[in-house]
């Protein structure tokens, strides 16, 4: 489902954007690339479904799925769906095929919903594994692999807050790595919206020399690459 999904809407970016680009007489091909984010085959995440996935089940499907001992769970708003497992990705198997893309000068979709989770069988090779990897952590991943030095996640909010929801509300503008992981520890962030996006903007930052992340609203990102808007992390060194 995951590929699929990511097939799908891989597909309507691409032609949207190869699109504009063709109307702005800008000559760059687009492409969308079907990655496989490797999972640790024992990863204990895998026996404990958290992500929940598909439609607001109704109370008769909820019936029916619990007989049949399926993990359902609310998604934050209230409404019950089915929960799956959610790995954590070590690395994209098409990293690459990826690189050389880029380097050719071509746009790339891929890690599209997290990609694909497979694990690597001795005997068998690469084997799908029944679980969504999350998206934030997977482009974390992905930008590792390529060594790239700029990550940026656009989202519905503009920027990380303090104190979220009181009328003390505030963007942070700028976090060190070891602020924002403060920030994570204190249990203020969301698990199922801004927690896992400051957790893959850590991850990346981390990685490597004199990176930085970004954090921003969709429509902002030109804005939130000059520290206008958004939130950006950066390594204890810059």
């Amino acid at each position: 489902l995951v590929a699929e999904t990511a097939g799908w809407i891989g597909y309507m970016i691409q032609q949207s954007l190869q699109n504009a680009l063709d109307r702005a007489a800008i000559g760059r091909d687009v492409v969308t690339v079907i990655t496989q984010t490797v999972v640790q085959a024992d990863d204990p995440l895998l026996a404990r479904p958290t992500k929940p996935i598909g439609h607001a089940l109704s109370p008769r499907r909820r019936d029916s799925l619990e007989a049949r001992g399926v993990a359902m769970g609310s998604d934050g708003s209230g409404t019950v769906r089915r929960l799956t497992a959610s790995p954590l990705p070590v690395h994209i198997v098409e990293k690459d095929i990826v690189r050389r893309l880029v380097e050719a000068g071509t746009i790339v979709i891929a890690a599209g919903g997290g990609g694909p989770p497979v694990y690597e069988d001795p005997a068998l090779g690469w084997e799908g594994v029944d679980a969504v990897v999350d998206k934030d952590r997977a482009a974390a991943i992905l930008a590792s692999d390529l060594e790239a030095e700029l990550l940026m996640i656009l989202t519905s909010v503009d920027a990380v807050y303090r104190d979220w929801g009181s009328p003390a509300a505030a963007p942070i503008r700028r976090l060190r790595v070891a602020d924002a992981e403060a920030l994570l520890r204190s249990g203020v962030l969301a698990a199922g919206s801004m927690r896992p996006k400051v957790e893959a903007a850590v991850q990346f930052v981390r990685d490597g020399r004199g990176r930085r992340a970004v954090i921003a609203e969709l429509r902002a990102g030109p804005a939130a690459l000059r520290g206008e808007t958004g939130t950006t992390i950066v390594s204890e060194d810059r």
